[in-house]
C-alpha cells in the first residue's frame, strides 16, 4: 500500500490538484456563451452558465486550498509573486462569484442583451484567470514553491 498515489503522499499542499478545475470550468463557460451570442442558442446558453456555476464552486475549494498553501511560501521574491497571484485569483473568483449571482437572477429573462453582457464578464474574467495562473505556474517553475526540496534533491 506504500505505493499508492506517491505523488500525493509527497505534495507539500492539495492546491494543485484543484487549479486546473475552475479554469477549465470557466473558459468551458466562456467558450459556450460565445456560441450562444453568435447562434442566439438557449441551450449553449444554459450550459455555459452551469460551467460557469461549477468553476466557481471548484474555484471555493481551490482558494480554500490556495490559502493554506500559501504559508509554506518564503520571504522575498517568492512572497510577492505569491501575493499578485493571490490578488488576481481571489478578484478573479469574486468576478466568477458576480457573474454567477447576475446569470442566476437574469435566468427567467435571459435576453441576448444579457447573454452579451455575460459574454463580456466571462472575457474580463478569462483575461484576469490566464494572468493569474501565470503567477501560479511563476511560483512553481521560478521560486520552486510546493516542491519538495529535500525530498528532490535526495533522488539526484
Amino acid at each position: 500500500m506504500h505505493g499508492f498515489l506517491p505523488g500525493m503522499r509527497a505534495a507539500l499542499n492539495y492546491h494543485p490538484m484543484f487549479v486546473h478545475f475552475p479554469i477549465a470550468f470557466w473558459l468551458g463557460a466562456l467558450l459556450f456563451e460565445f456560441l450562444a451570442v453568435r447562434r442566439a442558442s438557449e441551450d449553449f446558453h444554459r450550459t455555459a452558465a452551469r460551467l460557469l456555476y461549477l468553476g466557481t464552486l471548484a474555484g471555493a475549494f481551490t482558494a480554500m486550498t490556495g490559502w493554506w498553501a500559501g504559508d509554506s511560501i518564503p520571504a522575498g521574491p517568492a512572497q510577492q509573486a505569491l501575493g499578485r497571484h493571490s490578488f488576481l485569483m481571489l478578484t478573479s473568483f469574486s468576478l466568477a462569484l458576480g457573474l454567477c449571482l447576475f446569470a442566476f437572477l437574469a435566468r427567467k429573462d435571459f435576453t441576448a442583451r444579457y447573454r452579451k453582457w455575460l459574454l463580456i464578464g466571462l472575457v474580463v474574467l478569462a483575461v484576469l484567470l490566464t494572468i493569474g495562473a501565470d503567477r501560479g505556474a511563476q511560483l512553481v517553475y521560478q521560486y520552486g514553491s510546493a516542491v519538495n526540496w529535500p525530498s528532490a534533491l535526495e533522488q539526484k
